[in-house]
């Protein structure tokens, strides 16, 4: 981020702070992408994450005044959005949502010149990581998802999830051995 835009932002967290709802719908629009992906790549389904992304922009809006000033905004909402996703996961049944099976993982962009046959087995490869992914045991899948899709260092998830960096690794390589088994038909 640029130094304008982080004089930018303290600007907005110091008028939100004091009531200022316009400049915490600022910052919301600013973020409410990545809160957003982060948050469905941990529930498995749009209307979850849809819910927990609310919800961490809400509690952090209810918790403004406890933003310490010079941290990072990202680093703070991310962290209550990744509590948040936890707490739901741990508390959600788990069920399979309606339409998320004919969903594409994010990202691919050579979709257009693949034949029919390529298309069917890439879908049914994609399903079956989101499978995997989904029955990884919480602790696991955000370790992996936040170093996978938020490209995080080990010193960075070690922070932001109060643990310590030998945790992650060894959490993250579990997550990987559990992903490979699962996927081995299909590596």
């Amino acid at each position: 981020m640029r130094q304008d835009e982080k004089k930018e932002e303290r600007m907005l967290i110091t008028q939100a702070k004091n009531g200022n709802v316009s400049a915490f719908e600022t910052l919301v629009k600013r973020y409410q992408n990545s809160i957003y992906y982060l948050c469905r790549r941990m529930t498995g389904s749009h209307q979850s994450a849809d819910d927990v992304s609310q919800e961490t922009f809400i509690k952090a809006y209810f918790a403004l005044n406890r933003f310490k000033d010079g941290m990072n905004f990202f680093t703070w909402i991310r962290k209550i959005a990744v509590n948040n996703s936890l707490n739901f996961i741990k508390v959600s049944k788990r069920e399979e949502p309606l339409g998320d099976s004919a969903e594409k993982i994010a990202g691919n962009s050579s979709m257009g010149q693949e034949l029919p046959h390529e298309m069917l087995q890439r879908n049914q490869t994609e399903q079956k990581f989101k499978k995997a992914l989904k029955a990884l045991p919480p602790e696991q899948k955000i370790v992996f998802i936040l170093r996978v899709y938020e490209n995080l260092s080990y010193k960075e998830i070690a922070q932001l999830l109060e643990i310590s960096e030998g945790t992650v690794m060894s959490r993250l390589s579990r997550a990987r051995e559990k992903l490979k088994l699962s996927m081995a038909e299909y590596l």
